[in-house]
């Protein structure tokens, strides 16, 4: 029998302090929002323990990376953007981020 690794959840809350909308991504799933100034976003992964969500900040982008094995929420003055966290696809093992492999 393979057991399953115990699952593991992280949440984080994101604001853009920029004076102006910054493009918000949720990757590996491709997933583009535009995030308004002073927005707050909040994002909840949930999967295998020993990782985590990475995020990634340049000039006029924030991008969140999920874990191998993790699915997300994202959401925004409490209304759900995109998938809900059961349809969305976990991460792939092989998936990586700017940070390096998961």
């Amino acid at each position: 029998m393979v057991r399953a690794r115990p699952a593991h959840t992280v949440a984080l809350r994101i604001a853009n302090s920029q004076p102006r909308p910054v493009t918000f991504c949720l990757e590996p799933w491709g997933e583009v929002y535009e995030m308004p100034r002073d927005a707050v976003f909040e994002v909840v992964g949930r999967g295998p323990e020993g990782d985590s969500l990475e995020v990634n900040v340049t000039d006029g982008n924030i991008t969140v990376y999920g874990w191998a094995g993790s699915v997300v929420e994202l959401s925004h003055d409490g209304a759900e953007l995109g998938p809900a966290m059961s349809d969305r696809v976990p991460v792939p093992e092989s998936s990586t981020s700017p940070l390096g492999p998961h």
